[in-house]
């Protein structure tokens, strides 16, 4: 067995906030991380940089401590660095090598400085390192916006160099197991599958409760939510209007998620309540990317978590809006 341990680097609450890139995901996601590792035995790390006196990142000014969303339960150990690498004159890695860890799943702050240096160190020190997905972050900076630094390095700089950058779901199966690295290199491809007739009343469940839960507090309207919204008649219109012919689902033994398509535009895509977080979304979305022609979406502009989960993944608000039919709401049109 490789045993394994979740790094949360520099996740402080002077420098965790929503200016970062896809905040919310990245929130959400660390969270997720460190909620399963807890669960299945895998130790929560944290590290903390200290810039020193007379700096605003330092110890005993506010802000030093660790993000209140990301905060260390009792026993969880805390290093304190200096320098980017957590690993020198930390205690950090004597600890690691006293506990026998060789591997880390790597999440925190910031992409392009502490994130970068832990995961090229931490390689050069011996550990095999997992990036999950959107689980570093940045802000931008005077040569690149956010989400550009966050491509570079996840998907350019540290893939297939100095770590394996793996999809949430990859994660948390790492995590489950707490065991050797399954093989995922056509796993997750295997969830995705063309939706048919058989599947309609779960595919209904998912839309009926996602919708309630996102829009009930936009539109304010109860008649609609709790009345027209129910799980026959919509599994009824799936079907007689043959929306389930261009819809695709994430189904891994239960049925998660779903996305339809038509032409180059997404329609919509939904995850079940209880499995967001666990980057079945995410899944979906880069199975349409990589799969058709997507390059555009319309999303509810006060749907402020939809858009930057698009965001995300490359689409990026433009300047086309209409009314929402039947509703004073407005939605807006994202492109690739």
């Amino acid at each position: 067995m490789m045993k394994t341990a979740l790094l949360v680097i520099d996740a402080q609450e002077l420098i965790t906030n929503d200016r970062l890139y896809a905040f919310d995901l990245f929130t959400e996601n660390v969270r997720t991380l460190i909620a399963e590792a807890r669960k299945n035995g895998v130790e929560v790390i944290y590290v903390r940089h200290d810039d020193g006196e007379g700096k605003p990142l330092s110890k005993g000014n506010d802000g030093f401590d660790i993000y209140s969303g990301f905060a260390p339960e009792s026993g969880e150990h805390i290093f304190d660095k200096y320098v980017n690498s957590p690993f020198r004159d930390s205690g950090l890695l004597g600890y690691l090598q006293k506990k026998t860890v060789k591997r880390l799943i790597v999440t925190g702050l910031q992409t392009d400085y502490c994130m970068d240096a832990t995961v090229k160190c931490g390689f050069e020190h011996g550990f095999e390192m997992i990036v999950p997905e959107y689980c570093n972050s940045t802000f931008d900076n005077d040569f690149m916006t956010g989400a550009q630094t966050y491509r570079y390095y996840n998907e350019f700089m540290w893939k297939k160099r100095y770590a394996k950058c793996v999809k949430m779901a990859e994660a948390l199966e790492l995590i489950h197991s707490n065991n050797e690295m399954p093989e995922f290199s056509r796993a997750n491809e295997n969830h995705i599958r063309r939706a048919s007739e058989e599947d309609a009343s779960r595919i209904a469940e998912i839309l009926v409760f996602a919708k309630r839960m996102k829009y009930r507090s936009i539109f304010n309207d109860d008649a609609y939510s709790f009345g027209e919204l129910q799980v026959l008649p919509v599994a009824k219109k799936y079907i007689e209007n043959g929306f389930l012919n261009n819809m695709f689902l994430y189904d891994d033994g239960i049925i998660k998620g779903l996305i339809r398509i038509e032409k180059e535009e997404i329609i919509e895509l939904y995850v079940d309540h209880f499995f967001q977080g666990q980057g079945v979304g995410s899944e979906l979305i880069e199975y349409a990317k990589e799969n058709f022609s997507v390059n555009y979406l319309w999303t509810i502009e006060k749907n402020i978590d939809a858009v930057r989960f698009y965001e995300a993944h490359g689409f990026h608000l433009t300047d086309t809006r209409k009314l929402e039919e039947g509703t004073t709401e407005y939605i807006v049109m994202m492109k690739r």
